[in-house]
């Protein structure tokens, strides 16, 4: 009787299955958010597009590990050890160390919350952020992810990748959507040509959002970002907050070429 040999799958081939792996447990991470902070795995598998026999075993290694808890009832929610992870990566962000006074002058200039979002992953995530003092804002948290398909910070943000990639993370929305994507795309390039954005509604009722490049001679390093409650942000006053975000988004990028002594254009303005 012949007996089966194991099959050796070269060294590129592991290595590529491993990053894919690795790419679906982190999407399941990037799924939370302040918002939605306790899922399901159905409601896991349907948002990633990760078959449900997947989900499963990448939620076990993800409380083996202790980055995710869960209860009785199938529900599923990260655990608090993220917090010192996030703690982290915001302290090892050099660019927030440059961008933290200058988002601070504008949130006190403005009286609004202020906030500088980065692409990770395949997300636009919220690295660090400047609450504003009063009773009526709008809420972030560092590590809080944001729609990559809606918003001023996500167009600009996919304004910055080449026209191959930004296809392939927005192809999920193409096949629900062929308009939805063909509209975005000219949004995007609008964007990306302004250095500038703004939208109204897009994420949360009642908020209209001013946003901005951070750029590092041709390269974006982030978004500066200001969300404002429609309340305070009358078309008459739109103009002037929008000119602020401009203004600001030039401070980090001026400063990281002085201590560099590099060359660097200040393009979000």
């Amino acid at each position: 009787m012949a007996r089966a040999s194991a099959v050796r799958m070269p060294p590129e081939a592991n290595a590529a299955h491993g990053c894919e792996g690795a790419r679906r447990v982190l999407a399941l991470l990037l799924t939370f958010s302040a918002d939605d902070n306790t899922l399901t795995a159905r409601q896991l598998a349907e948002r990633t597009g990760i078959a449900l026999p997947s989900v499963y075993r990448y939620i076990t290694l993800l409380r083996e590990t202790g980055l995710l808890a869960g209860d009785e009832r199938g529900s599923y929610r990260l655990s608090a050890r993220l917090i010192g992870l996030a703690r982290a990566a915001e302290a090892a962000e050099s660019i927030i160390d440059v961008a933290d006074p200058v988002m601070h002058d504008l949130a006190e200039q403005t009286g609004e919350t202020v906030i500088l979002v980065r692409l990770i992953g395949r997300s636009a995530v919220c690295v660090h952020r400047v609450q504003s003092a009063q009773q009526l804002r709008i809420s972030f948290e560092a590590g809080q992810p944001l729609p990559l398909e809606r918003g001023a910070s996500s167009r600009l943000l996919l304004a910055s990748l080449t026209p191959q990639v930004r296809k392939e993370y927005l192809a999920p929305l193409a096949e629900r959507d062929p308009e939805a994507a063909a509209l975005l795309e000219k949004k995007i390039l609008m964007a990306g040509q302004q250095g500038f954005a703004t939208s109204e509604e897009e994420i949360h009722k009642g908020v209209w959002v001013a946003s901005a490049q951070v750029m590092q001679g041709k390269r974006m390093l982030a978004v500066l970002t200001m969300p404002s409650p429609l309340v305070r942000a009358e078309a008459d006053r739109r103009a002037q907050l929008l000119s602020r975000v401009r203004s600001a988004a030039r401070g980090p990028g001026d400063q990281r070429r002085t201590a560099r002594g590099a060359t660097v254009s200040g393009r979000a303005g």
